[in-house]
């Protein structure tokens, strides 16, 4: 039960190559990646809603100083200690300034057509003064789904 803390933890790398674009104003601590953050890409794909079943999750990278934002998905793969750390790049979102913590929301956002229950992405381009929304969708007007 209480074996975590006595345990040796297995760490598992999901994504490296982070690189700080160098500019005037984040050169004080320049660091690169940010935070990160889980979440399911529908309200109702979280394991603690009654319709849930366990999946992992997306994961959410705010690039900092990478000025990018990243959005890893699990992959199926036997590889490494841990098969279920396994992530790969879903997609970059180049913001060209250092980038925020991200937020994540599933109410719909202004009066945009969207889909409903799936997941808002926030991402805050600090020297930009702009936050980006991005909004994902089950991807059916989309001739390359892969399933995300």
């Amino acid at each position: 039960k209480d074996a975590w803390r006595t345990e040796p933890w297995i760490r598992s790398v999901i994504a490296t190559g982070f690189r700080v674009k160098g500019q005037l104003g984040n050169m004080i601590n320049p660091g690169a990646p940010g935070f990160c953050y889980t979440f399911y890409p529908k309200k109702e794909n979280h394991p603690s809603t009654p319709t849930g079943v366990f999946t992992r999750p997306l994961i959410a990278i705010a690039g900092d100083c990478a000025e990018s934002a990243y959005i890893l998905r699990p992959v199926e793969s036997e590889i490494g200690m841990d098969p279920s750390s396994n992530y790969a790049v879903m997609c970059e979102i180049e913001c060209g300034a250092t980038v925020g913590s991200i937020g994540i929301g599933y109410e719909d956002f202004c009066y945009t057509p969207q889909q409903k229950s799936y997941a808002k992405i926030y991402i805050p381009c600090y020297e930009k003064d702009k936050i980006l929304v991005f909004a994902l969708g089950n991807g059916e007007d989309d001739d390359t789904n892969d399933g995300w």
